[in-house]
């Protein structure tokens, strides 16, 4: 699943490329359609003629990223809206001359919303496991995951609410990296980042949140936030579904410390796999306490 670092990269590539552009009529994958009459609800969160109708002849504003979902600020007819994107497993934005062009064949065949750009080329979201999501809201506050989500790892009152909310007493029970993959808590860290930054400060990811001192919460915090700027630096991790808006990879991958290692590159001890919040997890008995 796309993390933080991937999100933000997608939505610094769109804004240099659909913000002020118009949207054409929109087409659906024959996925979509199936999904709906079957009342899943494939990707396309609420009835697709209605939403339809709402992008179509619409104009993408601004791109904004919270946690780890892309939002698109529309306008259409004097009015303003949100549309509101999330990759899932994984899903990818394509802008291309056409879904012909998109350079990765599993990407191309498994397209799934097709909106043509007024300058000629098109905004293409694939999915191959379709768990990615889209909807649409007129005020972007009233998204229920937003209400909920943690200030952002850059804004300033970051460190204090994730020290206090990790304090808080009816979490001291629970082991550390399941509540920095809460976004309640901090937004965007998924288990790929959760395992490198918990070894970056040498906090093992078992460890109860109630015995972990302020200063050692410091040092994660900081950990979080200097894994997350290294991944931007790198183009993100591309381990098996990420992709930019061009079809490129990301090299994070090279940097891993320990994120699907054998072997802890300080000790050179093995390292140890546990399950943690439903995520295989790789950590070191011997660097991490």
């Amino acid at each position: 699943m796309p993390e933080l670092p991937e999100v933000e990269l997608v939505k610094r590539s769109l804004e240099r490329t659909v913000e002020e552009k118009g949207i054409g009529a929109m087409s659906f994958s024959d996925h979509i359609y199936k999904g709906h009459e079957v009342g899943r609800r494939t990707i396309i969160k609420e009835d697709l003629e209605s939403f339809k109708k709402k992008i179509d002849g619409g104009r993408i504003k601004k791109v904004g990223r919270r946690g780890k979902y892309l939002y698109f600020i529309m306008e259409k007819d004097g009015d303003v809206f949100h549309l509101i994107s999330h990759l899932g497993m994984s899903g990818a934005f394509f802008v291309a001359d056409s879904i012909e062009q998109i350079k990765d064949l599993n990407y191309r065949r498994h397209w799934q919303v097709s909106m043509p750009l007024s300058d000629g080329q098109s905004l293409v979201y694939s999915d191959i496991r379709r768990f990615g999501e889209m909807s649409t809201i007129k005020r972007i506050n009233d998204f229920p995951p937003f209400k909920r989500m943690a200030l952002e790892y850059t804004h300033p009152d970051s460190l204090a609410e994730f020290i206090e909310k990790i304090k808080d007493p009816s979490r001291s029970n629970k082991a550390i990296k399941a509540l920095i993959m809460d976004s309640t808590i901090i937004p965007g860290v998924g288990n790929i980042y959760a395992s490198e930054a918990l070894f970056m400060s040498g906090i093992s990811p078992v460890r109860k949140a109630g015995n972990i001192s302020v200063e050692r919460l410091t040092k994660l915090h900081q950990a979080i936030v200097e894994v997350f700027e290294l991944s931007l630096s790198r183009g993100g991790s591309t381990i098996s579904d990420y992709r930019g808006i061009s079809g490129e990879r990301g090299s994070m991958q090279d940097r891993f410390k320990v994120y699907q290692k054998k072997v802890c590159p300080d000790c050179e001890a093995p390292l140890k796999t546990k399950t943690i919040a439903g995520r295989n997890t790789f950590y070191c008995t011997n660097c991490q306490r």
